[in-house]
């Protein structure tokens, strides 16, 4: 099973590649090392659709951190479920989380991608609720005086050993 590291490098000047993070992902045992460099103006990431590309069904790509695969939560959950649907695996250094061991994060991310998924139609099922009930003159589900007055027991302010009762 082939093993190739991945790796962005930040938008500084001058900076092309970190020898530091190459160095990590040889010492982890990747056959080859591929990077990108942090843009501001989008997300272009020739060197990761390179690193995937040189793997065959059942390889692995190693990366320092999640940020090496994206910038946000949706990004990162896009990107592992690619890995996973190329039939490859996945290694972390950074928390440590290896795909080839332990496919329950390969699990995890498709249960986030489908919250994600399923969150604005939950929101708008929400929104019409509260517009229909809005239209309607509902007041949500708060007990009316009258209904709190028939079901609720009496409340006594004593506490029942200050009233005398030995109890």
């Amino acid at each position: 099973m082939k093993l190739v590291g991945y790796y962005r490098v930040p938008p500084v000047k001058g900076i092309f590649f970190s020898p530091a993070q190459e160095e990590r992902l040889l010492l982890l045992g990747c056959e080859e090392v591929f990077s990108d460099r942090c843009l501001a103006s989008g997300v272009v990431r020739p060197g990761l659709a390179r690193a995937l590309d040189a793997l065959d069904d059942g390889g692995a790509v190693a990366v320092p951190s999640f940020h090496a695969l994206a910038g946000d939560m949706a990004g990162l959950v896009d990107a592992v479920l690619k890995i996973q649907a190329r039939g490859l695996n996945l290694i972390v250094q950074q928390p440590e989380i290896d795909t080839r061991t332990d496919p329950g994060f390969f699990e995890t991310c498709q249960a986030l991608a489908g919250f994600s998924r399923e969150r604005p139609m939950v929101r708008a099922a929400e929104a019409a609720l509260v517009a229909k009930g809005a239209a309607s003159g509902m007041q949500g589900l708060k007990n009316t005086p009258t209904d709190t007055a028939e079901k609720a027991p009496p409340l006594s302010s004593a506490h029942p050993r200050e009233s005398g009762d030995p109890s």
